[in-house]
């Protein structure tokens, strides 16, 4: 930074300082003094005590003509290299002189700003698959997915000093079987093009997202699908376009299954297929069940009908009971069923069948027809008691 003089009515020189804004309010403004030159019968440069001579490696020159003014200038030097955020700010060159003019001590100054820009630089791409986080940050390291699948990809940016700059992207073509990018406009509702964010080191921060499905398209390509995001900014403050460089970028490569019909045969195999396949198993099986019962009942007809027949015949030979005496007749009333056995001695093989069948004083309704075939039992052994009787313990 240089003060030069350039007024002509300068009969005296007093002093030359140059200041660095501080801090300002709406009501007060602080300068601090960073290089002065005082005059008297020679001119002295110095740098203020206020400010550390290494910090910035400030550098404080002048030159001073008592005959000629306008070669009369101060300036300060630092390095750029050590500037910080904080040095981005307003600059005043102030002198103090007596007018030949006019003879009186006149102040007089100038304002400048010292301006620096950041460039942009992407810092991270992050990349989730139907909502969990995938790799897939080389052409080496592939991430993979299948048609339908959701990809949300986020890119966070130092997008430089205007806080205006958008987060682009890019994504390689359909059509080359290299992996060759070029610019992808993501479709209204997809894209979060986030809010800036001082960063406090004279630059803003932005965070941008987009979402994208994976398409049959994708699945046909000769290359993988890829995406990059990246800054550009373009003429002023830079002078010319720059964009970031060393840009991160996702590459996958896309199946032609849809994850979502494997999903809903999934849906449906876990669901109602299964609910179907278990309802035929049980069927069979309880089917199967009855049949077994079915057999086994018959087989087991079978053989007390014959067991029946021969023990009846015995007691037929031996016996010969041609009626039931009243007190038998009374004796059913309260006895157990199994007394019930003297009346199927004098009946035929099929009625002593029913018979074994009846449990008219347990539980009668238990046995279908089991009143009729009482009834029956009843006229051919003699017995005078109905099977209302039997049933009301009459």
């Amino acid at each position: 930074m240089t003060c030069d003089v350039t007024g002509t009515d300068v009969d005296l020189f007093y002093r030359i300082w140059i200041y660095k804004l501080k801090s300002a309010t709406r009501s007060i403004i602080r300068w601090e003094v960073l290089a002065k030159m005082e005059f008297g019968k020679n001119a002295t440069t110095s740098l203020s005590q206020d400010i550390e001579a290494d910090s910035k490696d400030y550098v404080a020159r002048g030159s001073w003509d008592s005959d000629t003014p306008a070669n009369t200038y101060l300036a300060l030097s630092m390095n750029i290299e050590k500037l910080v955020c904080n040095d981005v700010t307003a600059y005043k060159c102030e002198m103090y002189y007596k007018s030949s003019t006019t003879g009186s001590i006149v102040q007089s100054y100038k304002i400048a700003t010292f301006s620096a820009f950041v460039k942009p630089q992407v810092t991270s791409l992050i990349t989730r698959k139907n909502g969990f986080v995938v790799q897939g940050m080389s052409p080496s390291d592939i991430a993979t997915a299948e048609v339908g699948d959701e990809l949300e990809l986020t890119c966070t940016a130092n997008i430089g000093s205007l806080k205006g700059t958008l987060i682009r992207w890019n994504r390689t073509s359909e059509t080359s079987p290299t992996n060759e990018f070029i610019g992808y406009e993501p479709p209204q509702g997809t894209v979060d093009e986030g809010t800036e964010i001082s960063d406090n080191q004279c630059g803003y921060t932005r965070v941008a997202s987009i979402k994208y499905n994976a398409t049959a398209a994708d699945a046909k390509r000769d290359n993988n699908l890829a995406f990059e995001c990246y800054v550009t900014v373009t003429g002023d403050p830079y002078g010319k376009s720059f964009t970031s460089e060393n840009n991160p970028r996702f590459y996958t490569d896309v199946n032609n299954q849809s994850s979502g019909e494997t999903n809903r045969t999934m849906s449906t195999t876990d669901g109602n297929d299964i609910s179907i396949a278990a309802g035929a198993i049980a069927a069979i099986v309880t089917a199967s069940l009855i049949v077994s019962v079915l057999i086994g009942a018959v087989c087991i007809w079978l053989v007390l009908k014959r067991k029946r027949a021969e023990t009846g015949l015995m007691n037929q030979d031996q016996h010969q009971p041609t009626s039931v005496s009243r007190d038998t007749e009374l004796n059913v009333l309260s006895l157990s069923p199994n007394t019930y056995e003297q009346l199927q001695n004098g009946t035929d093989t099929e009625s002593r069948m029913t018979y074994d069948l009846l449990d008219a004083s347990a539980n009668p309704s238990a046995v279908p027809n089991s009143q009729s075939q009482y009834e029956s039992l009843e006229r051919e052994a003699g017995v005078s008691q109905t099977y209302a009787d039997l049933k009301l313990g009459r």
